[in-house]
């Protein structure tokens, strides 16, 4: 068998499986791809790679040709068992060369030098050089001491700029916004084949929104933890996926809470609870706690926590996923 097809979750699997079928090497075959594939998301199904590998067939290289056997040596005449005799040379001349060559080069005269007796007339003798003069050494000049630069005045500390809030939004559960996000939440239940009803409510806590949003959509029925994934990260992606058709539709006009059976309602007592237990480990230790990851909504929940407080203080460390909040006694917190 000389060609095979497979497929896998990716291409390198299902190369890898294709392979395996024919019983060869990545350098044995040559590789067509006949679907790479495509991952499945929250609402969308994935499907296989599938690759196709062919056996390659490599022509056998051409014979090289016998080499020519070597000449055979010419016969040596036989002369008693002798060497033969080397003709006999000249005599050679005393410079080494062969007498008979030709004639032999004159040497070349050495060059001529002339010195100062050549310039003198006869009984004139050359006279002494002059001793060449000492130049007198001059004194050290004496080393100026550099006097200091007077230092600069240090510029005076800008004062930080405080940040920028975000502008509050006034909850309004009639409000046009409100209606296209409960029916894009509607649309994306019924494409799912969820049977479950909506209801629209205005933010109570800060687990709500509250100031942040328009409106809280609460879904109910029965069996909806699918929508709430682990840790709620299912819930969040819905809602960011309909806060983002918000945002397209009406950009600049406030978003939506979505919620399911009261999920973040629950969530939030929990974070409330855990932040005081930690603040008062914190008041009698006086060591600052780092609480685990957590989403942007549910850090907001612990800074207005402590947003009064008049010994503790919150700030947040960390990138991305892994951002968390860090409750400390005031002045100490970083």
């Amino acid at each position: 068998m000389d060609q095979a097809e497979a497929s896998g979750k990716t291409v390198d699997d299902a190369l890898k499986n294709a392979l395996a079928i024919l019983g060869a090497t990545r350098d044995e075959v040559e590789v067509t791809i006949l679907d790479e594939g495509k991952k499945g998301g929250l609402f969308s199904r994935g499907r296989d790679a599938v690759v196709r590998v062919t056996r390659i067939v490599r022509q056998a290289a051409p014979a090289a040709p016998d080499p020519a056997p070597p000449p055979a040596a010419a016969a040596e005449p036989r002369n008693g068992g002798s060497r033969p005799r080397q003709p006999r040379r000249g005599p050679q001349a005393a410079d080494g060369g062969e007498r008979g060559a030709g004639p032999a080069r004159s040497a070349e005269p050495p060059p001529l030098r002339l010195t100062q007796a050549d310039f003198l007339r006869p009984g004139e003798t050359a006279p002494a050089a002059p001793a060449r003069a000492e130049r007198p050494r001059q004194p050290a000049r004496p080393r100026q001491e550099r006097t200091p630069a007077p230092s600069r005045p240090s510029r005076p500390s800008r004062p930080s700029r405080p940040k920028e809030e975000a502008p509050r939004v006034e909850p309004d559960i009639n409000a046009e916004e409100v209606d296209f996000a409960a029916q894009t939440i509607d649309d994306i239940l019924r494409i799912l084949g969820i049977d479950a009803e909506i209801s629209i409510r205005e933010p109570v806590s800060p687990g709500d929104g509250l100031g942040s949003v328009l409106a809280v959509i609460d879904i109910r029925g029965d069996n909806l933890g699918v929508l709430i994934g682990r840790r709620g990260e299912t819930l969040l992606a819905l809602q960011f996926l309909v806060n983002l058709a918000l945002a397209r539709k009406y950009p600049g006009r406030g978003g939506v809470t979505v919620d399911i059976e009261h999920y973040r309602h629950r969530n939030e007592e929990r974070i409330v609870e855990m932040a005081r237990r930690m603040g008062d480990r914190v008041r009698q230790t006086g060591t600052p706690i780092t609480l685990e990851p957590m989403s942007a909504a549910e850090r907001r929940i612990v800074h207005l926590q402590f947003v009064d407080d008049p010994e503790l203080e919150t700030h947040s460390i960390g990138e991305g996923e892994n951002r968390k909040v860090v409750i400390s006694r005031r002045g100490e917190g970083g």
